[in-house]
């Protein structure tokens, strides 16, 4: 006698128990008011501690402080007496995305329109937000609009992602996607995915070899408990940030701190910097070695190429794929770049980071090329060999199991010839 199977247990979550409209707005908004939370908590614990202020702690200015910080994680510049702020601290939205994601998880109803709810509850309480934040300056109704729409692109994909972690995929979109397009999506995703690795270890390494100049700023500083607990979340707010920028040097393009400067393989021309750790952790080398550094790119896409290749069953299909994946790549890149580039403060600061389209069009290309390197490769080994260079399955050393029958093949299969009789 077999023991009765027990089905696995759903995900614990509130959204059978609310309306659709109800499940989208209080996802809406408790996504919001966590992601603020997490911002205007440690501004007040901050100013709390602090040893200036005193006895007479002005909690009001800290509000819009922190509100403004949480604005600069959707994409918002703030303008202080110090210079324009707009480089995103992208650590920040990443942990805004998360939250959306899991409080989508947790209360959104299965309709779509749910998470079409969610989002524009999101982005309408961020242009509310943004209205008390800059409450009477001249340019209050721009950076409400920009709060709005960035509010959007970073709740729509979270609120699409956390329903269908939820309930799953119930739309046949996907089948709808050729299946060479769809494993081109998949290369991209992986590429992008491989190359912010390289960039995480080159990132590493650089910290290392910094590690002294890192400490002695540190040290200089002499912030104080408080100041250096607020530095260092600062500084993780903006690691993601370093991360790309990183992916811009490994790709050879490099990026720039400032005018006038850059860093990249081929060259280093560093200006003055901001007194800030993080900066010490900017690679200083160049040349020699470091001038193939862009390859570690190449090799990426030839990994990601034979990983994929069992999904291949044509040379159309493998040029469709590698298409596909340059050009998502591209666009990838390229939002990644422009997220992580702009102004940091007054002067030469006014603009750093890469430069969106040569880093974008860099990193596809570098990948495109570990493709065509894989792809050439098994069509002149075939080709030398005499077997069909069209076909997939006809590679050394790749063989592709056959494609599978489809219910019809299946079906006739079974049924007897006519004519003929069964055992």
């Amino acid at each position: 006698m077999t023991a009765p199977t027990v089905a696995p247990r759903a995900p614990r979550t509130l959204a059978g128990e609310l309306p659709v409209w109800a499940s989208g707005l209080v996802t809406g908004a408790v996504a919001a008011a966590a992601s603020l939370l997490i911002v205007v908590a440690p501004t007040l614990a901050a100013l709390a501690a602090s040893p200036d202020t005193g006895s007479a702690i002005d909690w009001g200015s800290a509000f819009p402080v922190a509100t403004r910080l949480w604005l600069l994680g959707l994409g918002v510049p703030v303008a202080t007496s110090a210079g324009l702020f707009s480089l995103v601290p992208l650590g920040l939205t990443i942990v805004t995305l998360l939250i959306v994601i899991a409080t989508a998880q947790r209360f959104l109803m299965r309709s779509w329109a749910a998470a079409l709810l969610a989002s524009v509850t999101f982005a309408v309480l961020a242009g509310f937000a943004a209205s008390f934040a800059w409450a009477g300056a001249d340019d209050a109704s721009g950076s409400t609009a920009r709060a709005v729409i960035g509010g959007l692109v970073v709740a729509a994909p979270g609120a699409v992602i956390g329903r269908v972690r939820a309930h799953g995929l119930t739309i046949d979109v996907v089948d709808l996607i050729p299946p060479a397009v769809r494993t081109g999506i998949r290369a991209a995703f992986a590429s992008i995915a491989a190359g912010l690795g390289i960039a995480a270890v080159a990132g590493v390494v650089s910290a290392l070899q910094g590690a002294h100049a890192i400490a002695d700023t540190a040290t200089a500083l002499d912030a104080g408990v408080v100041g250096n607990a607020v530095l260092a979340v600062g500084q993780l707010l903006y690691l993601p940030t370093l991360v790309v920028w990183m992916l811009a040097w490994v790709s050879g393009v490099g990026f720039s701190v400032g005018d006038g400067s850059l860093y990249s393989p081929g060259s280093t021309t560093a200006g003055a910097l901001p007194e800030l750790p993080l900066l010490g952790a900017l690679p200083q080398g160049a040349g020699g070695l470091l001038l193939w550094t862009p390859l570690l790119l190449v090799a990426a896409g030839v990994l990601v190429r034979v990983a994929l290749r069992r999904r291949l069953w044509s040379w159309r299909d493998d040029a469709v794929a590698a298409a596909t994946a340059t050009l998502l790549t591209f666009m990838l890149v390229a939002v990644l770049a422009a997220l992580a580039s702009g102004a940091a403060g007054p002067g030469r600061l006014s603009h750093v980071g890469p430069e969106v389209w040569a880093v974008a069009g860099a990193v596809a290309g570098l990948l495109a090329l570990g493709y065509v390197t894989v792809g050439a490769t098994a069509a002149l080994v075939a080709r030398l060999r005499g077997t069909d260079p069209r076909r997939r399955d006809t590679e050394p050393g790749l063989e592709e199991p056959a494609r599978p029958a489809s219910d019809d093949e299946r079906s006739q299969e079974a049924q007897p010839a006519e004519g003929s009789s069964t055992p």
